[in-house]
């Protein structure tokens, strides 16, 4: 297969924003305009419950592990560094889709995926750190932000140490690059959880409708 129509059909997997149109076909809602105002699984969870938003989770993964897993498959003369620049276009697609005007998610979920195909371990390792920070503080966000920043750490130690392997730095090199973008999209996130005005990642059934109520 082309190398540039794989490409393209990476960037459009990605930026199928599964969320916003289960939220819109089910809750007759535009999730933007709610809650943390995230197409992610998170928002969806919180706003329209949970067995809509783990659908989204996985949708969101997969949009992350089939396009690179594909890749290894239909385009083998590419190698890893195909299989990491269809991640790359997965998750950006994910960020920017052009089904929304060239807005999206955060990207974690997508991210997940393409590195769950290549470096499982690593991604086990992100996915703990996640869990510990989340019961610790309760934000979703916050627990992204550190799996993510981890990631590359994990990849890198888990390599040497656990598998005894050398360590790929266009793996590593890409882990750094998304995780940089993750941050970036996060930033209003940050700033909330400075301002302690985050949401929660569960919405609080005694609480008001008004979603600014609650952290994530």
């Amino acid at each position: 297969m082309n190398f540039a129509l794989f490409a393209c059909i990476s960037f459009v997997a990605g930026s199928i924003p599964f969320g916003y149109w289960i939220a819109l076909r089910f809750a007759g809602m535009d999730i933007r305009n709610f809650g943390s105002k995230n197409i992610g699984a998170t928002n969806v969870g919180r706003l329209i419950g949970w067995k809509f938003g783990f659908p989204v989770l996985l949708l969101d993964v997969a949009k992350g592990m089939l396009p690179v897993y594909l890749a290894g498959i239909y385009v083998p003369e590419g190698g890893i560094p195909f299989q990491l620049a269809c991640g790359v276009l997965s998750v950006t697609g994910h960020m920017f889709s052009p089904f929304l005007g060239f807005r999206g998610g955060k990207g974690v979920a997508t991210t997940l995926g393409v590195f769950l195909v290549l470096t499982p371990i690593a991604c086990l390792g992100a996915v703990l750190v996640f869990l510990a920070v989340y019961k610790f503080f309760k934000f979703v966000s916050l627990g992204s932000i550190f799996a993510s920043l981890t990631l590359p750490l994990v990849y890198a130690f888990s390599s040497v140490l656990l598998l005894h392997e050398e360590i790929s730095y266009w793996v590593l090199g890409t882990m750094i690059f998304i995780s940089f973008g993750i941050i970036l999209t996060h930033r209003e996130n940050i700033l909330r959880i400075l301002n302690q005005s985050e949401l929660f990642a569960v919405k609080d059934e005694d609480s008001s409708d008004d979603s600014e109520r609650n952290r994530r």
